[in-house]
């Protein structure tokens, strides 16, 4: 069986310490690891930010690939400028990738990206792997829990929670 060659796709996650995401791309125990981050044309074009947080989005970009560095001095972050919906077939081919691993995301832009990254990534013959990490639940299984319905109290996160 051919090692995994793995393509970790960083995103609002940037960290290294407690990621289940990247923790389940490493339990692939990878022949190769490609910690990307893209610089999504959504995001950068539509999205009001001031430059406070453009700093500290780009001083945590810096800190994780120094992170990854101290852990291998061969890695670092590879921050790419295009959108995740053309690169990423792109990489896969280029780069013979096996797996895609990332860390869900629950905005509505970010779910429509995930899907049709995804459906890319199952006609290149990419397996995806994702965790949630943001939240403590998994946020559709609480909607799920729930009737189809968001919680609106805590007691209701806790009754479908806590079962």
């Amino acid at each position: 069986m051919k090692s995994p060659r793995v393509l970790y796709w960083f995103r609002t996650d940037l960290r290294l310490h407690d990621s289940p995401a990247l923790q389940a791309a490493l339990d692939l125990q990878p022949e190769c690891l490609w910690p990307i981050w893209c610089w999504d044309p959504h995001y950068v074009y539509r999205a009001r930010v001031g430059p406070n947080r453009w700093r500290f989005l780009l001083d945590c970009m810096q800190d994780v690939s120094e992170s990854l560095t101290k852990l291998n001095p061969k890695s670092k972050l590879f921050v790419l400028r295009e959108a995740p919906q053309t690169l990423l077939p792109q990489l896969f081919k280029a780069w013979s990738v096996t797996h895609l691993a990332f860390e869900r995301d629950t905005d509505g832009y970010a779910r429509q990206r995930d899907e049709e990254v995804m459906r890319l990534a199952g006609e290149c013959g990419v397996q995806v792997v994702t965790r949630y990490g943001r939240t403590l639940w998994d946020p559709d299984r609480v909607v799920a829990g729930n009737g189809g319905k968001p919680t609106m109290t805590i007691m209701q996160l806790q009754k479908v929670c806590f079962v």
